[in-house]
Parts: C-alpha cells; structure tokens; sequence
C-alpha cells in the first residue's frame, strides 16, 4: 500500500472517529469524497469496501455492511451528444440506506437507490431499484424472494435490542 493510500485511510478514519464515533470500519477501504456520507447512528463497514460518495450517501441506525460492499452514486451519461459510448458530463444520484439493514458481502449499490428499513441484501447483489422496508432480495438485479417476520422485527425494535448497540455495551 502507498504512503499517499495510509495517509487518506488514517485522515477518514480520523475524520470518521471524531464526527461519527458510532461508526467502525474494516480495512483496506476506499472512499470517494467521504464528506459527503452522513451516518445517522451506529455503523460497521466491513473490510475493502469500495464506496463513491460523490452523488451523497445517507446511511440510518444500526447499519451492517459485509466486506467488499459497494456503493456506486455517479454514472456516465450515455445519452451524451458530446461522444460515445458516454460523454463528459455524469449523472449523480444518493443512495439512502434506512435504519437496520444488513448489506451482505460483495453486493453492489447503484445510483438514486433507496433501501428500506429492517431490509436485508444477499450477498453478491446488484440493487438497481428501491427496497422495500423489511424485504429480504437476493440477485442481479436484485429482487425480493421474501419479508422478514414483521412481528418478531417489530418486538425487537420496540425492545431496543439493535445488534451493533448491544455489541459496544459488553
């Protein structure tokens, strides 16, 4: 790894720690224009994560994200009528990630998506699309295959029994 790599990994880590001390996160990761994610509460990234925050990322409470996960929030525009396959200028969209979701290893999230409370994203997804709240969806692209038991995530949540909360108090 290159000196100029440490040294931007310590400054987000160190930027991270000060403005988001609920948020932890693994190794070897890149961040495109970090100041522009917000985190909402607790947060874990895990290791070689590859996020593009240049079109804005809003991440909730008690949010897990696997290992390699990427969040993608620019793309070329090719519709251009500059050049082909796409012109200059790009087109921007925020990704909105709601409280308690789980974003398995390896899944991908692309532009303008939002992701719904209590959600889970199977590993390797490709989401293209908003999530509904408390679906589970696996693929590419991703699609649901089923709803979490509603009952059981709501007594949780009413509980306040948030895994990454209940981690930092033992």
């Amino acid at each position: 790894m290159s000196i100029i790599a440490k040294y931007k990994r310590c400054k987000i880590k160190r930027y991270l720690k000060k403005n988001y001390p609920k948020v932890e996160i693994g190794r070897n990761f890149i961040f495109e224009k970090f100041n522009s994610i917000v985190f909402k509460g607790y947060c874990y990234i895990g290791p070689e994560s590859y996020w593009a925050a240049i079109g804005g990322i809003e991440i909730g409470d008690n949010v897990i994200f696997g290992p390699r996960t990427t969040l993608w929030t620019y793309n070329h525009n090719y519709n251009s009528k500059e050049s082909i396959p796409y012109g200059g200028d790009d087109i921007f969209g925020k990704i909105v990630i709601e409280d308690n979701v789980w974003v398995g290893l390896g899944a991908v999230i692309l532009p303008g998506v939002t992701i719904g409370e209590g959600a889970v994203i199977g590993a390797g997804s490709v989401v293209a699309n908003d999530i509904p709240s408390c679906s589970i969806v696996v693929g590419n692209p991703a699609k649901e295959i089923k709803k979490r038991n509603l009952k059981d995530y709501q007594e949780l949540k009413n509980s306040d029994k948030r895994y990454l909360k209940l981690k930092r108090e033992l």
